[in-house]
């Protein structure tokens, strides 16, 4: 999958460390879950 992020939204999430693209994951899900209520 190719995924477009603002390059400040990834740098942001890239200086979080390791795992960083499950902590993005989490992040929509969150967003999903919430639009669903």
């Amino acid at each position: 999958i190719t995924l477009r992020l603002d390059p400040d939204v990834l740098d942001y999430f890239r200086k979080q460390g390791r795992g960083y693209q499950t902590a993005i994951n989490s992040v929509l899900r969150q967003y999903v879950q919430a639009q669903r209520r």
